[in-house]
């Protein structure tokens, strides 16, 4: 998440008032931008990872690899929070933090050391190392997190521990529900109040910590707790001082009304000056009388507005609200801004793919929020169908601005996200996919991929992520400018292909099975300009296949399903 330092300020500053804020308008974004895209087809989840035409993947981690030190073993299954903390600034080389979202002995973090090849235009892992927790007691299904503005890593841990909580080491602190702060150079539990031990950070308070995301003034953060319809609390913790969260205050959301009615709000202190009190933080919020919004996942902030965005994934509903500050006590403009609503249960968005255009139901279960620094807001979804997509900032309910980035394996929910600080790439994890799943892909690199476990991955346009792969360009000859195909799936008949060339050129049409198998092929002619041609499926079995379309100048590649 990158945001904007002085219009958060601005926002800040005058979030008090409860004028509405003008609606912002969709930015023109460059045509080589990672957020520019055509939105891919809507379906269920396949055994594959269904991207637009104009992206690429490549494979870097995935669970069960070993790490680097044999005597660390492999690596946990269950990948979460994807966070690339960026090493001096840099956008091609840094660490890799990947959460483990499991329980016990299954939880935990594992930190990647990558960096990019300007040349094969391919990420490289040099180094896979755990995270040692030891020194805290461990950490308990770590599930999302943060990359903080000073480039250390937040996990959090979503779980209290057992029905009868314990604190194995009598430090006062219980052992789990807690925000836990990575050196990622260094893998391990960061020191917060200078007495060379390491610390989790108590006094953000003992919570089902979802997430947390730290404003540009380096001190103000805000967090989530996914605790069911009754404890769900949104919280800011406001550090002493700037850069260092081990210490500061805490306050709980209180709307002025109820959910869905309710525009302004106000933040009410909870007690974190001694470890019962930081131990006790849900029950002292409930006490106070914090509003629970039903499983809040995420909480991110606009780099357009300052606005504070946060999900609801009970309802499924995405809210945003302008705060008044580090040292305010207010909040204003609260409403809803994407999703469901208490009178709207079955949101649905057009979704224009191209060559078609469907409504598709928005569903329950909206969960991982990431904004590009353009206000585009990813929208990762546990749930429905597990969906990744993109809400623009002009977006309103009454208009809406959707668009469907990914529509992801089989089983699995997209976790993550975040991106590199050029915003070239994208990192993001596929969680648990079905272990049934067979289905081998090729990503940009020309490795074979099967989702049949939790996989991290980098994202990024063609060209920019990989020169090319075994399928889409053997030659390194570059593809066709625009190319669409439909309908995809295809239950019988013919695929009607569209493209555009800059010529008249004789071409070969090769339809290849998921590992290369050519099983038709047929001539033909294209012209300059615009190109529309029919190839024969209505006989081929069941299964995901490719279109290769061959020129002496282009070769270009479309995956397509056969049902």
């Amino acid at each position: 998440m990158k945001s904007t330092p002085t219009l958060l300020a601005l926002a800040l500053l005058g979030g008090s008032t409860s004028a509405a804020l003008a609606q912002v308008a969709c930015p023109t974004l460059p045509a080589d931008h990672i957020s520019r895209f055509t939105s891919v087809q809507p379906s269920t989840q396949p055994q594959d990872l269904r991207l637009p035409a104009t992206h690429a993947f490549q494979l870097l981690a995935q669970g069960g690899n070993a790490y680097t030190n044999a005597a660390d073993g492999n690596m946990l299954e269950a990948f979460d929070f994807t966070g690339y903390a960026p090493i001096s600034g840099s956008s091609t080389n840094g660490y890799l933090a990947i959460n483990h979202e499991g329980s016990g002995t299954t939880s935990g973090v594992s930190m990647l050391s990558l960096n990019f090849n300007a040349t094969s235009k391919l990420w490289n892992v040099t180094a896979k190392h755990p995270v040692n927790f030891a020194p805290v007691i461990g950490t308990i299904n770590n599930c999302s997190g943060t990359v903080t503005p000073w480039s250390t890593v937040v996990t959090c841990e979503e779980n209290l521990g057992p029905t009868n909580p314990v604190d194995t080491n009598n430090d006062g602190y219980l052992d789990s529900g807690w925000n836990v702060e990575i050196d990622p150079a260094t893998h391990t539990v960061k020191d917060q109040n200078g007495d060379g031990k390491p610390d989790k950070l108590w006094q953000m308070g003992r919570l089902k910590h979802e997430n947390i995301v730290v404003a540009p003034d380096l001190r103000t953060a805000y967090e989530g707790a996914d605790d069911g319809s009754a404890n769900s609390f949104v919280y800011k913790f406001v550090a002493t001082t700037a850069g260092q969260l081990g210490a500061g205050t805490l306050y709980a959301l209180k709307l002025n009304g109820a959910i869905g009615t309710a525009t302004t709000g106000t933040w009410i202190p909870v007690p974190n000056s001694t470890p019962a009190e930081c131990n006790n933080t849900t029950v002292a919020a409930r006490a106070l009388g914090a509003t629970s919004f039903n499983g809040v996942e995420d909480v991110e902030i606009s780099p357009l507005t300052g606005q504070v965005y946060f999900t609801a994934k009970g309802p499924g509903t995405i809210y945003r609200f302008t705060d008044s500050g580090a040292s305010g006590t207010t909040v204003s403009n609260f409403e809803i801004f994407a999703g469901n609503s208490p009178t709207v249960t079955n949101q649905a968005y057009p979704i224009n793919y191209g060559s078609g255009s469907i409504l598709e139901p928005w569903r329950t279960g909206n969960d991982n929020l990431t904004f590009d620094s353009q206000g585009n807001l990813y929208v990762l979804q546990d749930g429905g169908l597990n969906h990744i997509w993109l809400i623009k900032p002009c977006h309103t309910q009454a208009a809406p601005a959707v668009e469907l980035f990914a529509v992801t394996p089989a089983g699995c929910e997209p976790t993550g996200m975040t991106f590199s600080p050029d915003e070239r790439f994208i990192f993001i994890s596929m969680q648990s996919p079905d272990e049934a799943n067979t289905l081998a892909t090729t990503d940009a690199a020309g490795q074979s991929v099967v989702f049949n476990k939790s996989t991290a991955l980098v994202i990024g346009r063609k060209g920019t992520l990989g020169t090319a792969t075994a399928l889409s360009s053997p030659k390194g000859k570059p593809e066709l400018s625009k190319v669409e195909l439909y309908p995809n799936p295809i239950e019988d008949g013919e695929l009607t292909l569209h493209l555009t060339h800059t010529q008249r050129e004789a071409a070969t049409l090769q339809v290849l099975t998921s590992v290369g198998a050519r099983v038709l092929e047929q001539p033909a002619t294209l012209t300059a300009g615009a190109n529309t041609l029919k190839v024969p499926v209505g006989k081929l079995r069941s299964g995901y296949y490719f279109l290769v379309i061959k020129t002496a100048t282009t070769t270009t590649t479309r995956p397509f399903s056969k049902q």
